[in-house]
């Protein structure tokens, strides 16, 4: 169990989202246009097990390597794989700053199924949070007469669904792992799926230009970065003390969308944006208060 710190999981959360969450969805954004899906999440997957294991194994030894319980590490592992997917799949056809938006939904949604699948009793408040995510992400999509919305869109809700169960799961494993051992099994599944698809996925025109390459590197170093930051944030503090930072991630991703590809948000996005930041702020005051 993690000595618990305030300050240090309130920059952890910070450096994470404003700084290197950006980064790597640019770079996936960029290579989504030229490359598939196996490429780029098996060059993520190889990058954050890679790097993560040359940090740590040195500075912890061999044991951080062998889990108390490799069961929730597989099945984290196993679902930020899912998400990882649905993300490359979404980012392609979406503005930048609105991949992030639309992942704002993701504490929200948490709320949501610790009601549906694990029967705890959500009082008012928090279902007015959980609708008011909900409002803001249709404010960001704006759907048709029909209802229908875009199928990228679709794909990042799934992602953000993912992302919210790998949240719980994080929590969990953390009273019982070392947030090493975690940011070292974090794609191990991934890496072990796609690995046999990649000599099928590749042929003789794969040349990558140098952009691409920097690219490559970015979503494997600096994405296992990411998560490791994630994890020692949750680690160290509470999630109801240090989840409102997350929203520094927008700052980074109009900033980085605005340099790499040119693109400001919309009107309705920043509207979406406020709304879906407001009911999360107000979910974080429910969390205190009990």
């Amino acid at each position: 169990m993690e000595k618990q710190s305030v300050p240090r999981g309130i920059i952890y959360v910070i450096l994470s989202a404003m700084v290197l969450v950006p980064m790597v969805s640019a770079s996936i954004k960029h290579l989504g246009q030229s490359y598939g899906v196996v490429e780029i999440v098996w060059v993520r997957a190889l990058g954050q097990t890679v790097w993560m294991t040359a940090l740590l194994v040195p500075r912890h030894g061999w044991r951080i390597l062998r889990p108390h319980r490799l069961g929730p590490q597989l099945l984290r592992s196993g679902v930020l794989f899912f998400s990882t997917i649905c993300f490359v799949f979404g980012i392609r056809a979406v503005p930048l700053v609105t991949t992030h938006v639309i992942g704002f939904i993701a504490p929200m949604i948490v709320v949501a199924l610790s009601a549906v699948f694990l029967a705890e009793r959500i009082n008012a408040a928090r279902w007015i949070a959980v609708f008011g995510g909900f409002l803001g992400v249709l404010i960001v999509l704006q759907p048709g007469l029909d209802g229908a919305l875009p199928p990228a869109s679709l794909w990042l809700l799934a992602g953000a669904v993912g992302w919210a169960v790998v949240q719980i799961l994080s929590r969990r494993i953390a009273s019982h792992d070392r947030s090493e051992t975690t940011a070292i099994y974090t794609y191990v599944v991934a890496l072990a799926v796609m690995t046999p698809l990649v000599p099928g996925s590749l042929d003789f025109s794969f040349s990558p230009r140098a952009g691409d390459w920097l690219a490559f590197i970015l979503i494997g170093l600096v994405g296992g970065m990411r998560h490791y930051c994630s994890i020692k944030a949750y680690a160290l503090a509470p999630a109801s003390i240090i989840a409102p930072f997350n929203y520094t991630e927008l700052l980074g991703a109009t900033l980085v969308g605005a340099i790499v590809f040119g693109s400001t948000p919309d009107a309705a996005t920043w509207l979406g944006a406020l709304v879906i930041i407001a009911a999360g702020l107000y979910l974080v005051y429910c969390e205190r208060r009990g």
